[in-house]
């Protein structure tokens, strides 16, 4: 099949090439910049756009594929307006789809398990409770996977979401790195008394869910994806630091004073991610797409340590 890959040049585009090129797929990658030779198969058909909500012709680019995975957005930014959010995020994909309409079968669409807000429980989150996102990011998703049902009920087009947690792998960015990059230099973190449970999921385990989306012929609608087990913050702080080879340095610190600080430091989202419940449920995966992650934790955990030792120390 020839798929069409938009945000291909990103950390997950470029994983997503890469398996779907291995899978004996033929790939048309949409890319803001180039994808080095060296990081990607050659048969890698790249198309250079710079910015995907603008003005270009988005029927050349749909032309010819049996399925578009979309993946181009900004991502989680505090600095980012919601103007900017809602054009890329959302009005970018839903006029993609309608070039899309009624020339591929299947439009496939990377969404975010913050569609559904931030839990301060115990529940986990399933793909038919209420959706509350909390800020622009969450909203900005919400309103592409409204607006992208939509478009698949008026002109039949197949569509399928998928609501991904924090994904991590080799080529990490933002806040994964960051806390990488604490516990490799062994400074203690005030995590101890945190008990909370998230899920994240590796790249390569989004990837083959990505894979199976594309694929299986049952797949609609919304998809909540992980890795196999939830953790606790100190619990994942313990698995990377000993994947770096490094102690695990976890001081006490009642939840209440850690919101105050990251109140009084202007992180107090940084905050909610690290001691807040984030946990879903992929029974409807499991059960439609006979799905399950093909890597275990710290078999994803091991993966980003040797990528970050070779790359940043």
């Amino acid at each position: 099949m020839r798929i069409l890959i938009t945000g291909a040049s990103g950390f997950v585009g470029t994983a997503l090439c890469r398996d779907l090129l291995a899978r004996g797929h033929t790939v048309r990658a949409a890319v803001r910049r180039l994808i080095p030779s060296d990081a990607v198969p050659p048969q890698l058909h790249q198309v250079l756009i710079p910015d995907i909500a603008a003005e270009f012709d988005r029927r050349a680019l749909v032309d010819g594929v049996g399925a578009v995975v979309h993946l181009a957005a900004i991502a989680h930014r505090s600095n980012r307006i919601e103007a900017d959010l809602r054009r890329v995020n959302c009005e970018a994909a839903v006029r993609l789809a309608e070039a899309a309409a009624g020339i591929v079968p299947r439009f496939v669409f990377l969404s975010s398990v913050k569609v559904h807000g931030e839990d301060s429980g115990h529940r986990i989150y399933r793909e038919d409770d209420a959706l509350h996102p909390e800020d622009a990011y969450g909203r900005s998703k919400l309103e592409a996977e409204r607006a992208l049902s939509e478009t698949a009920s008026r002109t039949g087009m197949e569509l399928v979401t998928i609501r991904s947690p924090l994904v991590y792998g080799p080529g990490v960015r933002a806040n994964f790195l960051r806390l990488l990059g604490w516990i490799d230099s062994g400074l203690p973190l005030p995590l101890a008394s945190v008990r909370n449970r998230r899920s994240l999921i590796y790249v390569g385990n989004l990837v083959d869910a990505i894979a199976r989306c594309v694929e299986h012929p049952a797949a609609r609608g919304p998809f909540l994806v992980s890795d196999e087990e939830t953790v606790s913050t100190p619990e994942l702080v313990s698995r990377i630091a000993r994947a770096l080879e490094r102690p695990a340095r976890l001081l006490p610190a009642p939840p209440a004073l850690l919101r105050a600080i990251g109140v009084l430091t202007g992180r107090l989202d940084e905050i909610r991610r690290l001691i807040g419940n984030l946990a879903v449920d992929t029974a409807k995966a499991r059960r439609v797409l006979d799905w399950r992650p093909p890597r275990a934790l710290d078999e994803g955990l091991a993966e980003t340590a040797r990528w970050f030792g070779s790359a940043h120390r």
